[in-house]
């Protein structure tokens, strides 16, 4: 006898606050990041020397009112507690207007206050850097397009930014080799590789400083003025995992990049953060399959050894202060992202910040819907799956087998908003890191790389009728299968190839396949695909797996969603597969939906939208089809 049905509860969800574009002052003492909730965004500013580190905030409308802040602003703590803020202008319709302003944010009371501003004529992103010396100077590197970016000073004593060189190319991070003459930069060329370069700022003139081939991705990481050990990366094929890059450390002295092997033969990939004060550790984040974790390595003991902490995601870049302390943003399914402060001596008793909303109330972990790992039996080997829904989620009234991105990605326990509101409409979610998700080493990752829609398919359908059989005894719809970008992809050829299994597909960003997206997208994107795919290889085995033929076997409700603005899929590919399912007789409105939203590839596959995320909860609670089980179809 089946269980009777559970229709789902939803509850309320608080707003979800979001913390980004952390950076730390020179001597370790502030830090400052940019905090979002819905539409407003405000400055935070950390006090960092205290026991408990102290935050003062300024808002928008503290900004300039309207458009005052937004999530493309960046930010720059100084030493002496000021903060600057990098404002690229927007036009009507939201794109870069192509210029900026610099706004210099002082304390005042118990917050902050803007007292003075610069000009940046030409701008199309950029960001901003506190040189060593001479004080209150402040290096602002831009990208002025994509074939140029500019580096100028900004001196407290001038109105006006004062240009130092034009470099072709796109500049991004930033570390200074001596006491504010030299800059290593990470350089993009019309090729789109990167390799780091020197930039001497007394004479304008630079020259490149790390590179391995005119093939590979060469970046600089973290530098130690104490020690002078530059650590690097590369994407040169070595001892790391397939998908990740080699770590190497450069001595000073001359002589060749080293890669220890204990930075890179380890089955857990290891990326380099920060040097300590003495520039004698090096913090290093490592990802420990759905769970990423922080380690020390010492390169006079080749040793690493790790620090314990909650299990949730890190992200660059990260402060290991004078005191000991590190400082780093953090995340878990239960906690919006927010800075993070590791004791010294470390200890699991990490310091997070307060996610206070306001006259609105206030955001804490009791909030959110927590999430697990679990591993669940795939074709090939155990598959780590992050559930929402408790001991129970197989059996909730309505569940969601959601797939990543990449294809060399995965899902990681983190906060994720679209999950959080489907948990609060009472619908679990099951995410796989099926073959291909990386974190897993070689053996689980290399048998996707040119076989898209292979092995990871197989272990999405493997797990839905696993799931599905489950559902069918108590009486339960079968699961929607919901991805974004690759997901998407995957998603749509899971519900064509295997029809039965689902009660509906929710496809965000998808491409139609490998072949169309390449012949279609962007540059930096088509290159990807011709890295990981074999979409040129007549007769490989990529050939078939194509949306555009594969669609006439869809029987699921589906929901297609694409951005108008979207700069890694074009929207073009959403177009293609809607006229297509218009020709084999579908009824837009019956047995699809089809939305564009005004937006980016992000926004759409992350839901931001609210109307969006409305959308796809919306759709998720209803879908519904006629099917028969497998033992009522044999």
């Amino acid at each position: 006898m089946s269980a009777p049905v559970r229709e789902p509860v939803a509850r309320d969800v608080p707003p979800v606050p979001s913390r980004f574009g952390f950076a730390f002052a020179e001597e370790g003492g502030w830090a400052a990041c940019l905090r979002a909730v819905e539409d407003e965004v405000t400055l935070e500013r950390w006090d960092l020397t205290r026991p408990v580190p102290s935050r003062s905030t300024l808002t928008g409308e503290e900004a300039g009112g309207v458009g005052g802040l937004d999530r493309r602003c960046g930010v720059l703590p100084l030493d002496d507690g000021r903060v600057l803020i990098l404002r690229p202008a927007t036009g009507g319709d939201g794109a870069t207007a192509g210029h900026g302003t610099v706004l210099a944010a002082e304390p005042s009371g118990p917050g902050l206050r803007i007292t003075r501003s610069w000009p940046v004529p030409v701008m199309a992103a950029g960001f901003l850097l506190a040189a060593p010396a001479p004080e209150g100077t402040v290096v602002l590197v831009t990208a002025e397009d994509e074939r140029h970016s500019r580096i100028w000073w900004l001196r407290w004593a001038s109105p006006a930014l004062e240009p130092i060189v034009r470099i072709p190319g796109v500049l991004s991070g930033g570390v200074w080799l001596d006491g504010g003459r030299t800059l290593a930069l990470d350089h993009a060329s019309a090729q789109h590789r990167t390799a780091g370069i020197r930039v001497d700022l007394r004479d304008g003139t630079w020259r490149r400083l790390w590179s391995v081939s005119d093939t590979t991705t060469d970046r600089i990481a973290a530098y130690s003025p104490r020690s002078g050990v530059l650590a690097v990366t590369t994407t040169s094929p070595g001892a790391q995992p397939p998908g990740t890059a080699q770590t190497g450390l450069r001595f000073p002295g001359g002589g060749p990049v080293r890669f220890p092997d204990a930075l890179n033969r380890s089955e857990r990939p290891r990326a380099p953060l920060a040097f300590d004060d003495a520039g004698e550790n090096l913090l290093v984040r490592e990802t420990r399959g759905a769970v990423e974790g922080l380690a020390v390595y010492a390169p006079g003991w080749e040793r690493v050894t790790a620090v314990p902490g909650p299990p949730g995601m890190l992200w660059p870049p990260a402060c290991w202060a004078r005191d000991g302390r590190i400082h780093l943003r953090f995340a878990a399914p239960d906690r919006p992202p927010t800075l993070a402060t590791v004791p010294h001596p470390p200890a699991a008793g990490w310091w997070l910040a307060p996610d206070d909303l306001g006259a609105g109330g206030s955001s804490t972990s009791a909030d959110w819907a927590g999430a697990e790992a679990v591993e669940l039996p795939g074709p090939a080997g155990p598959v780590e799956t992050i559930v929402y829904g408790g001991p129970g989620w197989r059996r909730a009234p309505r569940l969601v087998l959601a797939l990543h991105g990449g294809p060399l990605a995965a899902w990681r326990l983190e906060f994720e908003p679209l999950f959080q509101h489907l948990a609060a409409a009472g619908v679990a979610v099951a995410a796989p890191n099926y073959r291909g998700s990386t974190g897993y080493g070689e053996r689980h990752l290399r048998p996707v790389i040119g076989d898209w829609g292979g092995p990871d398919l197989d272990d999405v359908v493997h797990l839905a009728r696993e799931i599905a059989r489950d559902r069918d005894a108590a009486g339960l719809p079968r699961p929607v299968v919901l991805g974004g970008s690759y997901g998407a992809f995957l998603a749509l050829l899971a519900a064509c190839h295997a029809p039965g299994l689902w009660s509906g597909c929710a496809a965000l960003a998808p491409f139609t396949s490998a072949a169309s997206l390449h012949g279609s997208a962007p540059g930096t994107v088509r290159d990807r695909v011709s890295r990981l795919s074999r979409c040129d290889a007549p007769g490989g085995p990529e050939t078939g797996r194509d949306v555009l033929r594969a669609c006439a076997g869809l029987a699921a409700p589906l929901l297609l969603v694409h951005g108008t603005r979207d700069e890694v899929i074009p929207v073009a590919q959403s177009r293609a597969l809607r006229a297509r399912l218009l020709e084999l007789g579908r009824t837009e409105g019956v047995d699809f939906d089809y939305l564009e939203a005004d937006g980016d590839h992000n926004g759409v596959v992350q839901a931001w939208p609210p109307v969006l995320r409305e959308a796809v909860v919306r759709f998720c609670l209803t879908a519904e089809r006629a099917y028969v089980s497998d033992q009522e179809r044999r």
